[in-house]
C-alpha cells in the first residue's frame, strides 16, 4: 500500500503573510493548509497543532511549518512511522520537488482498518474452503479403513486419519482465534466450581491414553458468574490439555480452585517438560515457538493459549503462569 493512493490533493492554500486570526478560522474547517510563498510555491503545511504551539504569533511567517516530506511511492507504513516519530498528524507529499498534496494519520488508519477487515473476511473464506476437501478426504479414508485387512495398510490409514484430524484442529483453532476476538459473548449464570469439574472430566480420555493421574481439589463453595459456557469451556480445556500434552506418561496433573477477594482461581499444575525461559514472553502469541510437540509426539498449533487468553480476558479475567524448564508449569486462571 503506497502513499500515492491516499493523498488528499485538494488542499486549500494560505499566504505565508496571512494574519493568524484568519488562518485559525480556515483551519477549523480544513484541518490543514498548504502555505504559499510570494512566488506561489508551496513551502510547508500548517495545522491547528502548529498554531497552539506558538499562540503568540501574529502571522503565518512566524510559525515553523517545516515537516518531513514523503514521496508518493513510499509505503503508508513508512509514512505512519514518520508521523509517530515527528508527532505530526499529516505530512506533505512531494514528487521531484512538486507538491502533490497531504497524507494524514486519519486516512492511513482508515485504510488499515479497511484492509484488516478485508483480510479477515478472505482469511475466514480460505479456512472454510480448506475444511471441505480435508473433511472429504477424512471420509474417504474411513471408507478405506472398513475394507482393508493387512496390518501395514491399516497403520498407514491410521496415520492419514491422524493427519486429517490434526489439519482440522489447526483450521478450527485459526477460525476460533480470528472470529471470536470481536464476537460478543453469549452469557448465562453458571456455578464455576461445577463447571470446572465438567471441563476436567471431559479431558479424562487424554489422560487415559498417557496413563496420567489427575488429582483435583475443587472447592465446594458456590461461585456464580455470567459466562459464555461454550467458549470458556474451550479456553479452560486448552489449558488442561496442554498440561496433559506436556506431562510425561504415568505422571500426575493437579487441579484446584479457591475463592479469593470475590474471584475464583483455577490452578492447573503439571510436572512435565516446562517452558524454556526464552519462550515464556511469547506463550500467548499466535503461532508461538513455545508451541512444541508433546511428550508423546502430540502436535501443537501454537494457537490454543492465544485463544484461551483472549477468551478469559473477554470475561474480565486473567491467565498467567510460572514455569521451570524440566520441572513443570503452573497455570492460574482468575475470574
Amino acid at each position: 500500500m503506497k502513499v500515492i493512493n491516499l493523498i488528499d490533493r485538494q488542499v486549500p492554500g494560505a499566504s505565508i503573510l496571512e494574519d493568524t486570526r484568519v488562518v485559525y478560522m480556515w483551519l477549523i474547517e480544513n484541518l490543514y493548509l498548504a502555505i504559499i510563498d510570494e512566488e506561489q510555491r508551496v513551502i510547508g503545511v500548517l495545522t491547528l497543532k502548529d498554531l497552539h504551539h506558538n499562540a503568540d504569533a501574529l502571522n503565518v511567517i512566524d510559525f515553523d511549518i517545516s515537516k518531513p516530506e514523503v514521496s508518493p511511492e513510499q509505503s503508508i507504513f513508512e509514512a505512519f512511522e514518520l508521523m509517530k516519530e515527528t508527532e505530526n498528524d499529516c505530512l506533505p507529499v512531494y514528487d521531484d520537488g512538486k507538491f502533490l498534496g497531504v497524507i494524514t494519520m486519519k486516512r492511513i488508519t482508515e485504510r488499515l482498518v479497511q484492509f484488516v477487515s478485508e483480510t479477515q473476511q478472505q482469511y475466514q473464506k480460505v479456512i472454510h474452503d480448506l475444511r471441505n476437501p480435508i473433511s472429504n478426504l477424512s471420509s474417504l479414508i474411513k471408507l478405506l479403513d472398513t475394507t482393508v485387512t493387512d496390518q501395514e495398510t491399516q497403520e498407514f490409514i491410521k496415520l492419514c486419519t491422524f493427519s486429517c484430524k490434526h489439519a482440522m484442529e489447526i483450521l478450527d483453532d485459526l477460525l476460533y482465534v480470528e472470529i471470536d476476538e470481536n464476537k460478543p459473548l453469549v452469557k448465562e449464570l453458571t456455578e464455576l466450581n461445577e463447571f470446572f469439574k465438567i471441563c476436567i472430566t471431559e479431558q479424562s480420555g487424554l489422560c487415559l491414553l498417557k496413563g496420567i493421574k489427575v488429582e483435583t481439589n475443587i472447592s465446594n463453595d458456590k461461585f456464580v458468574k455470567e459466562i459464555d459456557r461454550a467458549r470458556l469451556k474451550r479456553a479452560i480445556q486448552n489449558v488442561i490439555s496442554n498440561a496433559i500434552k506436556f506431562s510425561y506418561p504415568n505422571s500426575t496433573v493437579k487441579m484446584s480452585t479457591k475463592i479469593e477477594r470475590n474471584q475464583i482461581i483455577l490452578k492447573v499444575l503439571d510436572a512435565g517438560i516446562g517452558i524454556p525461559e526464552i519462550y515464556q514472553n511469547d506463550v500467548f502469541e499466535k503461532f508461538t515457538a513455545a508451541g512444541r510437540i508433546g511428550t508423546n509426539g502430540e502436535p501443537s498449533t501454537g494457537l490454543g493459549l492465544c485463544f484461551s487468553k483472549q477468551c478469559i480476558e473477554q470475561h474480565g479475567g486473567q491467565i498467567y503462569f510460572k514455569s521451570t524448564e524440566g520441572r513443570g508449569t503452573k497455570f492460574y486462571i482468575r475470574l
